[in-house]
């Protein structure tokens, strides 16, 4: 992590929570972690989509299709087929997104540093998928009319540096779009460190809409929309979550599935995670 906050730019920062530091001039918040880039890119291999932070991301693909429809709502009141023709999809995993949106672009592209979701991607769902860091990728001097990053942005090792890049990068006018958690929220005020969003290392940043407005502004974007939004979820996978990886207990997480439990999905919005949608000035 820089010295430095990437909002503000002050070297000040006072603790938070154990492992979590919050920026004394601006109020971002951030893990206190010192990475290599192998290191970084080792938390998402396949274990990651299997068993370290999903139970099965694949086999869930129903209820990410479900969340990503909700997402693409919103997001075509604001574009439109004259205007927009080319999308970007940062951290694309095993591309059920970019599936969605293939016909309603001339060009659909995604990026991930997953080499298991970008293969899948590419080779079943014949997607134009790139197993490639966004920092190390380029571009060729082509530029995007819609950028996406959902729930990505707080994994990110250089989030003010993918803005800084995607900004170079997208015609004047352009949308970009961001799902992330709220660290100012009513829940995450209440759970404090026990919120359900506070998992460093693969969590690394735990913006507001202060600092989120203030980080975009820095880089040539203004908010057009944000608000809070909901989200499907299997049983399954919260069930996996609870008991197998936050409290340990796997056997009533298997007793759960004996009961097909597990296969019911449920819709929640417990207002912490924005949903923002920014234009390029």
């Amino acid at each position: 992590m820089s010295k430095n906050c990437i909002v503000c730019s002050s070297n000040g920062s006072t603790p938070l929570y154990s492992g979590i530091l919050k920026c004394s001039s601006c109020g971002y918040v951030y893990a206190d972690l010192e990475m290599n880039q192998s290191e970084f890119e080792a938390l998402y291999a396949v274990g990651y989509f299997n068993g370290e932070e999903y139970s099965n991301y694949l086999s869930d693909q129903k209820n990410h299709e479900k969340n990503f429809k909700l997402r693409l709502r919103l997001l075509d009141k604001y574009i439109d087929s004259y205007r927009y023709k080319s999308l970007l999809e940062i951290g694309c995993a095993y591309g059920f997104f970019l599936n969605l949106v293939k016909d309603k672009f001339k060009s659909v592209v995604g990026v991930d540093i997953t080499n298991e979701g970008v293969s899948y991607a590419k080779n079943q769902l014949q997607l134009n998928a790139h197993k490639v860091d966004l920092l190390q990728w380029d571009f060729e001097n082509y530029k995007f009319d819609v950028v996406c990053m959902w729930d990505v942005i707080e994994h990110l090792k250089s989030p003010d540096l993918y803005l800084k890049k995607i900004s170079e990068n997208m015609t004047s006018g352009g949308i970009l779009s961001i799902t992330t958690g709220d660290i100012d929220s009513a829940m995450a005020k209440f759970r404090g460190r026990r919120w359900r969003l506070i998992h460093p290392p693969t969590h690394a940043h735990y913006f507001s809409k202060s600092t989120l407005s203030r980080l975009l502004d820095r880089y040539g974007f203004d908010i057009v929309n944000i608000e809070y939004c909901g989200f499907h979820r299997s049983i399954d996978n919260i069930a996996y979550n609870i008991f197998v990886l936050r409290l340990q207990m796997p056997v009533i997480y298997r007793i759960l599935k004996k009961l097909h439990i597990t296969n019911l999905g449920v819709y929640l919005n417990l207002h912490d995670i924005m949903y923002v949608i920014a234009k390029k000035r």
